[in-house]
């Protein structure tokens, strides 16, 4: 069987969004997943979402690595975040029990496999969250990983790095649905998108699918009910510009 890895960064307890990209990697024949971290944080269903990712976990179908709104759950980070971050995770950690909190906290930093790296923000420095935009934060996060592949969240918006003949990394904007051969003799930082909360001005979820053996790489976005998803953030009383969000995509 070919393996097809499906990657998912920054679902944000988005159940709507992460439902919709978990029958859709079916129907594309993802065989693992792997989740880049920000399972939790500004939408409404934390625990079912953990839920869903834990069970995953628990039957050897998946991975995860720990993000910054998931540390915020069990570690005083505010001063890192803006206020309706910040208030979402005061209502979050008021829907999750102990087990949740515990699975958050066993989740590592970043997982290093023979060819690939798998972080929530960078491999340089993980626990700092820098982010990875522009070449010089790609550059850092390829030499720090020192693998072929490195796929990262954090950042919300889909983005390929690739290697150039003299080493820096360039990036490129990729299509949805379009395949990208990814040669290993270069070094690739695949920025996946966030499933949960999507900035770039369209609200489709995102996610992206790996093949190692045919050397491609997908990116997607998938239609969701998110005005469901943004009348429960309204419902739960969190702040109204992370409903609006969701609609608008930005």
């Amino acid at each position: 069987m070919t393996e097809r890895i499906g990657l998912f960064a920054d679902l944000h307890s988005n159940l709507e969004a992460f439902e919709a990209c978990l029958v859709r990697a079916e129907e594309l024949g993802v065989t693992r997943m792997v989740f880049l971290g920000d399972i939790v944080g500004y939408n409404a269903d934390p625990a079912a979402v953990i839920d869903r990712i834990a069970d995953l976990v628990a039957n050897k179908k998946a991975v995860a690595v720990l993000g910054n709104h998931d540390e915020a759950v069990f570690k005083d980070s505010r001063d890192q975040m803006n206020d309706s971050a910040n208030a979402a995770i005061e209502w979050t950690k008021t829907q999750l029990n102990d087990g949740h909190v515990q699975f958050l906290k066993d989740l590592p930093l970043i997982i290093h496999e023979e060819k690939i790296c798998f972080v929530h923000a960078s491999a340089y420095k993980p626990s700092e969250w820098n982010y990875v935009t522009e070449s010089m934060s790609a550059w850092r996060c390829a030499q720090e990983a020192g693998k072929s592949y490195t796929f990262v969240g954090h950042a919300h918006e889909q983005a390929l790095f690739y290697q150039s003949a003299v080493g820096k990394l360039i990036r490129f904007s990729p299509h949805p649905g379009d395949e990208i051969p990814v040669l290993p003799h270069r070094q690739w930082v695949g920025v996946v998108g966030s499933l949960g909360q999507p900035r770039d001005g369209n609200p489709e979820a995102c996610f992206a699918v790996f093949e190692p053996d045919s050397q491609l790489l997908t990116f997607h976005r998938t239609p969701y009910d998110h005005f469901a998803a943004a009348e429960k953030v309204r419902r739960a009383g969190l702040p109204e510009d992370l409903a609006t969000r969701l609609i608008t995509g930005k």
